[in-house]
Order: C-alpha cells, then structure tokens, then sequence
C-alpha cells in the first residue's frame, strides 16, 4: 500500500465483521440493479466526486481536467482528502475509486480514515490502484467488513484519502464510491419483555423495534407478539421506523 498510516481500530466504535457468502458479495457488485434505500440484503452506494476533494496543504497545486476530475502535480507525493458522511449501523464492505493513471500500478490509492476527538487517526482500509491508461473503477474483490457505528460517540468521524505517489506523469481521479448495508444491531442478553424469550427467533428484532423507540410493547411488561397488528398500530410501527417526515 502506499499509504504509511497504521492503527488500531477502535472495538467500540468500528469493528470487522465476517461477511457472508463470497460469491454472492462480489455478484452483488458486479449486478447494475439499483440499490434499494431499506433492507439488509442490498447494498446502498454513496459516491463522492473527486472535485469534493481538497488537498492536504494548502499550498499545493490542484487542478480539474476537461472531464471535471481532480488531479495534482507530478514528482510530489500528494493527499487529498474528502468527508464521509452515512448512516450509523451499517456495515461497510467495498470501496472503490475511479481514476485514469499511466498504466503502473501503486502509483494511487484510497485509505479510509478514522478521526478521534482527541486528534488520533487510524487507517481501516486500503486499496491500489491497477494500471490501466482509460477510466476505470479499482474495487477490492473481497468484503471488509466494516462496521460503523456513527460519528456522534467520541467525536469519531471518517475521512477518506485519495493518495497520489511521487511520479513524473499526471494521475487522475473522478470519484470515489462506498458500498454499504444496512444490520440489525444484536440482541442484548437479557429481553426486555416478560412474554418473548431470548430462545424466540423474533427476540433481536423485537428488541431493535423496542430500544428505536418504534414500540413500548402492549403493556404490562409484554410485547404481545402473537397479537393481530392493526392498520393504526402499523401506522405507528411504519412512520417511527421509516422517520416519516413532509412539509407543512
């Protein structure tokens, strides 16, 4: 890698998951379906156009090229960097980068960065650049696993860095795109309602429902998890869920 940034990645915080069937990973990359906004199965992408990056130091030379991507100087080892911004929970599995070099390899590469509140900063993951002289997207074939809790416990934030090594030819990059998913969080170890046992297949999923705020139960104590649902009651369950919001 080029990058010479390493660290540990806070358990708490960030942690390496292991992902499911390889195989259907990679397909899942590979597809041109469009990806869904809900569900854990499906992968969201969020994509971040090389323009919004900025250089390390403000004094160094960046430019934009006819096809409105970043590029540096040549003979300097550069860094530009870009916030990333999605949704706590999910779980990070592929990052990719889209660039045109001259046809060598490691002469680009992507880090994920985590940033502390008290100025640490941790390298997650890594990926170089393949030669190839036309506009193409380098994605790592395996998932990472990465899972990201949020930025707003102990001022953690991510930040990617798109680094260009020290070379006498222009390199380019257009954007940079996450694959994410959406998870449910564990199950705690004790239930929270007197009427589902931790042994109930529903056990994690009604207590996500419970600690989102999205239920209290049917009182008692009890979740009531054999009751019908009625339209009102889903009504509730639905807008609390999906955050249901439009302008007065």
């Amino acid at each position: 890698m080029l990058g010479i940034r390493k660290g540990l990645i806070a358990g708490v915080l960030i942690s390496v998951v292991l992902a499911g069937s390889l195989d259907a990973q990679v397909g899942a990359v590979a597809s041109t379906t469009r990806p869904k906004a809900f569900g854990t199965q499906d992968y969201t992408v969020t994509t971040i156009t090389g323009l919004s990056f900025m250089p390390a130091d403000s004094s160094q030379s960046y430019h934009t090229s006819g096809s409105l991507s970043r590029y540096g100087d040549v003979n300097l080892e550069q860094h530009f960097y870009a916030a990333l911004d999605i949704p706590a929970g999910v779980i990070i599995d592929f990052i990719g980068f889209n660039n045109l070099n001259d046809g060598e390899a490691n002469v680009m590469a992507i880090h994920l960065l985590a940033r502390y509140f008290n100025g640490n900063v941790n390298d997650l993951f890594d990926l170089d650049n393949t030669p190839h002289t036309d506009w193409q997207t380098d994605i790592n074939a395996t998932p990472v696993g990465i899972q990201w809790s949020g930025a707003g416990v102990a001022g953690i934030v991510l930040i990617l860095d798109l680094e260009i090594a020290p070379n006498p030819n222009l390199q380019y990059f257009g954007s940079v795109e996450i694959w994410w998913k959406r998870t449910v969080s564990p199950a705690p170890a004790t239930s929270d309602f007197g009427d589902v046992p931790t042994s109930s297949p529903q056990f994690q999923f009604i207590e996500a429902l419970y600690y989102s705020g999205i239920t209290a139960g049917c009182g008692g104590g009890n979740y009531c998890p054999n009751n019908p649902v009625t339209r009102g009651q889903m009504a509730v369950f639905l807008a609390k869920a999906l955050g249901l919001h439009w302008p007065f």
